[in-house]
């Protein structure tokens, strides 16, 4: 008994009539007596019945009625399933993305992603850059993104293991308590030395505002603050910030939050963006579903102006 059997017995059933069966399965009414005289001879059991009414069904008729409905249906829907799946429209997705990006950028990529693919099942995850490094390498995770100030040399060292696309440039301010907002806008960052600034801490793979200052601060001294916190992440800062704890340079993109009792300005002084970085594994390919998201995230970066 295969399904092919089945969905010829129930088109009889449904026409009450081998005559018109066969004609809707475009076979020849003995090939598809066949097919039944072979499942009551498998089953070992009477199926139909023909009278001056037509075809009835037996009791083991009417029970092998109800089965085959249900097998066709379910192929049925998982002909549409497989076939959503293989264009993109559903399945699931595991992304890891930087709290950097998700703040401003991420409600687009995802209300734009719902509208396009709505079956597909978005996994998001807000951990350390290094983690999802890891994830994306380890293949845990299909898509990453994560922030670096030097893109250059992650794209030297990672550019054989990952593909790598700009998904954002992120421009960094100064966030100041409410004691602060007084100061100009733009404000030269040497005037702020005589403030404690809280900076997150370093990641031995990857390229942050720890070394982008380091370079700064080497080429221009003047600049270089009197006492430096570390703090675990940006976001952990913004709360010391608006408790007047220190100052912190943060990405545009941590307006999104809207935090009270901060107040951010431009730097006078140039200082590099930081991007945001779109990152999968070179060497596999990615699922329909997380290609979807892919194109997505590039059509939505496409559309963001670069750092200037």
């Amino acid at each position: 008994m295969d399904s092919r059997q089945l969905h010829h017995f129930r088109t009889i059933v449904d026409h009450g009539s081998f005559t018109q069966a066969a004609e809707t399965l475009r076979l020849t009414q003995p090939s598809l007596s066949l097919t039944v005289r072979r499942l009551e001879e498998d089953l070992n059991v009477k199926l139909l019945s023909r009278g001056r009414s037509g075809v009835k069904t037996t009791e083991a008729g009417e029970f092998l009625y109800g089965v085959a409905t249900s097998i066709d249906t379910l192929l049925t829907t998982a002909t549409t399933r497989l076939a959503e799946i293989a264009a993109g429209n559903a399945g699931s997705v595991t992304l890891c993305s930087a709290p950097e990006f998700n703040w401003l950028f991420m409600p687009t990529v995802l209300r734009r992603m719902r509208e396009r693919a709505p079956q597909v099942n978005v996994s998001l995850s807000d951990v350390e850059p290094t983690e999802t490094l890891k994830r994306v390498l380890e293949g845990t995770a299909e898509i990453g993104i994560i922030p670096s100030t030097n893109p250059q040399r992650f794209q030297h060292i990672y550019g054989e293991q990952l593909t790598i696309n700009r998904a954002a440039d992120m421009e960094f301010l100064v966030a100041l308590p409410q004691r602060l907002s007084h100061l100009p806008d733009p404000v030269r960052l040497s005037a702020l030395t005589t403030e404690t600034w809280l900076l997150p801490q370093r990641w031995t793979e990857l390229s942050g505002l720890p070394e982008l200052l380091d370079h700064l601060w080497s080429t221009a001294p003047e600049c270089k603050p009197a006492t430096v916190q570390e703090v675990s992440t940006l976001q952990t800062g913004l709360p010391l910030v608006a408790g007047d704890y220190g100052i912190s340079l943060m990405p545009h993109t941590a307006q999104a939050l809207g935090q009270r009792g901060v107040h951010f300005r431009r730097i006078e002084e140039h200082l590099p963006s930081m991007q945001a970085l779109l990152i999968h594994r070179a060497d596999r390919a990615l699922t329909p579903a997380a290609q979807t998201l892919l194109d997505v995230l590039l059509d939505t970066s496409s559309e963001l102006p670069p750092a200037s």
